[in-house]
């Protein structure tokens, strides 16, 4: 579809509760679930953007681009890279909508089930009439793999002072298949090792300081006792 198809197809959405029927979680995963032939169980694992931009390009073909979505995203990286084509989306249809992509992609149930609730809406009036409105075969069958392994990132291991294992790196850097995930994985157990490293040369220090003090202590209880029995 070109720009101007794309332009001319615009329909404004007004938010309000006539624009569509007020649904609940469970119903709000049911819809996208048939939607895009997926296996979501939480409305946090919508924080990865991949159902969104696949109902994006079903509404406005060519306003994303299937090849460019990462179906497997499953670090924020990858999240943040689909929530960026969906909101380019959205300007490619000349549409004003500001994608909370700092919210969403923090994976909170909240603010994605909030988003999720309006695009709904702009679901419903711009599918109207597209009967046809179908996900490709070859993306069904890439979202049916991965729908289920969206999960919290791995730089919210910070209150977690465990480095990961090297098998539990190389296991997730063989699920993901991606150089730049083995990358983040290295980058975030050396940046934990260090940290470990330095909290242990803290407690150390400190604790010679303790027996240091207390030497003094006895040296002065010693002197004191000296003094008196002369």
């Amino acid at each position: 579809m070109s720009t101007q198809a794309m332009s001319d197809a615009k329909i404004p959405v007004a938010l309000t509760h006539a624009s569509s029927e007020k649904l609940s979680r469970h119903e709000m995963l049911r819809w996208i679930n048939t939607t895009v032939q997926g296996e979501y169980t939480k409305i946090e694992d919508l924080c990865s953007g991949v159902a969104y931009c696949q109902i994006m390009e079903m509404l406005f073909p060519n306003s994303v681009g299937m090849k460019k979505i990462k179906v497997n995203a499953k670090l924020e990286h990858e999240f943040l890279h689909n929530l960026k084509l969906f909101q380019m989306a959205f300007t490619r249809i000349n549409y004003e909508k500001s994608v909370p992509i700092e919210r969403l992609i923090k994976g909170r149930f909240q603010d994605n089930f909030e988003f999720l609730q309006w695009f709904k809406k702009f679901y419903d009036v711009h599918a109207g009439g597209k009967e046809n409105v179908k996900l490709p075969t070859t993306q069904k069958q890439q979202t049916n793999l991965k729908t289920k392994t969206t999960k919290k990132v791995l730089n919210r291991v910070g209150s977690d002072m465990t480095p990961p294992t090297a098998n539990s790196t190389q296991l997730n850097a063989d699920e993901s298949g991606s150089p730049r995930s083995l990358k983040y994985l290295q980058e975030t157990r050396d940046k934990l090792a260090e940290q470990t490293a330095a909290i242990l040369n803290e407690r150390n220090f400190y604790y010679k300081k303790l027996l240091d003090v207390e030497n003094v202590s006895r040296r002065v209880a010693g002197a004191c006792i000296g003094y008196i029995i002369c």
